[in-house]
């Protein structure tokens, strides 16, 4: 039965995981992200929350723009390592063979692995808390078009995609997940 409780209860989850990456003056990083959304349109906006002691919050701050990136089922352990491990003490391109290409518009890794990523120049940066939350205008979108349907949705014969349930604990939404459509409006 649900019960009032005294602590804050930081529950999201399960969810997807965005996986951000950045560079500044040639020293670049990835990290995972659980708190993102897409939160405006025409232009497109995307935010990502930070707290201001990660190495990606710096690269950010000093170069403006950052990369969201959607990565399939099979890359949760890089979802998983990019968000363990700092990028001040480790070159996580490096030891985990995290492959990319150069940006098109930003100054940032694109993750060829990624299914959408979207590359964005920072508008704002809001305090919350002990968080830091980054809007950015998406300035280029990528698509891996072969793994979505016509009307836009994800083709889950070709698509696993992750979901992050907490306490580095993934499962897998795929074609094996019952679909409910639910045509209220026509």
């Amino acid at each position: 039965m649900r019960e009032p409780i005294q602590e804050t209860l930081t529950y999201n989850y399960p969810g997807m995981v965005a996986v951000v990456t950045s560079r500044y003056n040639g020293e670049q990083n990835v990290m995972a992200s659980g708190w993102h959304t897409y939160v405006g349109s025409s232009p497109g906006i995307y935010g990502i929350s930070l707290r201001k002691e990660t190495h990606t919050y710096n690269l950010i701050k000093q170069s403006g723009v950052f990369g969201v990136h959607f990565l399939p089922a099979s890359c949760s352990e890089i979802i998983q390592a990019a968000g363990s491990f700092s990028g001040r003490d480790v070159n996580k391109f490096e030891k985990f063979n995290i492959a990319y290409e150069e940006g098109l518009k930003a100054d940032i890794p694109v993750l060829s692995d990624a299914y959408v990523a979207y590359e964005c120049k920072t508008l704002s940066i809001t305090t919350f808390g002990d968080h830091e939350w980054f809007a950015g205008e998406i300035v280029q979108c990528y698509q891996d078009r072969e793994r979505f349907l016509d009307n836009g949705l994800p083709d889950l014969t070709k698509l696993e995609i992750p979901l992050y349930l907490g306490r580095s604990t993934y499962r897998t939404l795929d074609r094996s997940a019952e679909e409910k459509f639910h045509p209220f409006f026509s």
